[in-house]
């Protein structure tokens, strides 16, 4: 079984001083729990991203995105990420994967994800083979993550958003030669808002984004 998150998404650019008073704003509640800030690493199969929305190509509709992620450079504790819009709605699932079947990957053999007991590493098998992905853009965010009102909704900043293209080598190294894309004067703040679903719903959902429950 995947975990999955399922919310809407809203994303916007602040400069800081707007950022300021929000955390003033924030902080000054009790019930809105930090959980500091993570360096976020994805490895995305495509080259085309939309920092502000999070890899997304806003001309295609239904369209999933891809990426192998890691957190604050443990190698321990990788997965791969398929984020999926269906009309106003965000899916996302994950699957865990190593660090030697990340490596895998980066050379190309990926014949074993075909077999995989993970849903979404068969779907991405199939990205490859089919759909002909191949690994793209490699971003770093360095994200501060505010649980609102001991609720399911989230509000992230993304303080920095750097990276880099076409690089070969250990993708996962701390060490790459990245570009910031976001200048020192501003933050990307996304507003995330959990979508309860009935179990009723469960299996239709299910069957219209190729994943488990």
């Amino acid at each position: 079984m995947l975990d999955r998150e399922v919310y809407y998404e809203n994303s916007n650019v602040l400069d800081i001083k707007d950022y300021s008073y929000m955390m003033k704003t924030i902080q000054a509640s009790s019930v809105n729990r930090c959980s500091g800030k993570d360096r976020i690493r994805k490895i995305y199969f495509n080259n085309d991203i939309n920092y502000l929305e999070g890899g997304w190509d806003m001309s295609a509709s239904d369209k999933d995105i891809y990426s192998i992620v890691m957190v604050n450079f443990d190698r321990e504790h990788l997965m791969v990420e398929r984020k999926s819009r269906r009309s106003d709605m965000i899916y996302k699932d994950y699957a865990p994967i190593t660090y030697a079947e990340c490596q895998q990957i980066f050379r190309g053999d990926v014949h074993w994800l075909k077999e995989s007991d993970y849903p979404v590493l068969n779907a991405l098998y199939l990205e490859i083979k089919v759909n002909l992905r191949k690994i793209g853009v490699i971003v770093d965010y360095e994200r501060q993550r505010f649980r609102v009102n001991n609720s399911n909704d989230y509000i992230d900043f993304d303080l920095s958003v750097r990276s880099i293209y076409g690089q070969k080598g250990d993708l996962l190294s701390e060490q790459l030669d990245m570009k910031e894309r976001l200048d020192d004067k501003h933050v990307i703040m996304t507003y995330k808002q959990s979508a309860n679903i009935p179990p009723i719903f469960k299996s239709v959902l299910a069957l219209a984004t190729g994943a488990s429950f």
